[in-house]
């Protein structure tokens, strides 16, 4: 009787640490997704910050090939996109949601920068208390951070939740 209570004992440590282990590698699989996502962002940020630097100069100074900054931005953006469709496969749904958010804005860039680019080639100007596509970029850029920040949070509280159900298998 004591060599078979031990045997089931030692089968469900076994299956405990099983399951410990499955899910450790189900936190780094998402925390990876999350990042990957994080830094495909950034890289459209980044692009898209040399992009409208360059813009926003090129009325004054010469500058370098606008065409092909606006390039790297859209193949940032489709980059981003795939990373976000990982993150809507791990989820959970409020972090997939908010990862939906960041795209959205980060997809809103391209168009925004060409409409900005024509403005400043066209040496448009606005009426008092128009909106301006510098204005539409600047709120754009705004937008995007907040989201990006939002995105951050959710991913964090949901490898927290995460965390905490594999706490007391350890």
């Amino acid at each position: 009787m004591q060599l078979l209570s031990a045997e089931q004992q030692q089968a469900r440590l076994l299956q405990a640490e099983e399951r410990r282990q499955v899910r450790e590698l189900q936190i780094d699989h998402r925390r990876q997704v999350y990042q990957q996502f994080l830094a495909d962002a950034h890289a459209v940020t980044h692009d898209g910050d040399r992009l409208g630097d360059m813009i926003m100069r090129s009325r004054y100074e010469p500058i370098g090939d606008i065409d092909a900054a606006a390039t790297d931005v859209d193949a940032a953006v489709r980059a981003a996109g795939g990373s976000a469709h990982k993150v809507q496969l791990e989820g959970p749904e409020a972090v997939a949601q908010l990862a939906d958010e960041v795209m959205v804005c980060l997809s809103q860039l391209p168009p925004t920068f060409r409409t900005l680019r024509r403005w400043r080639e066209d040496g448009s100007r606005s009426a008092p208390g128009e909106e301006t596509p510098v204005d539409s970029w600047f709120q754009g850029q705004s937008r995007l951070n907040e989201a990006i920040d939002a995105f951050v949070a959710a991913a964090r509280s949901a490898m927290g939740d995460l965390l905490r159900v594999t706490g007391p298998e350890r």
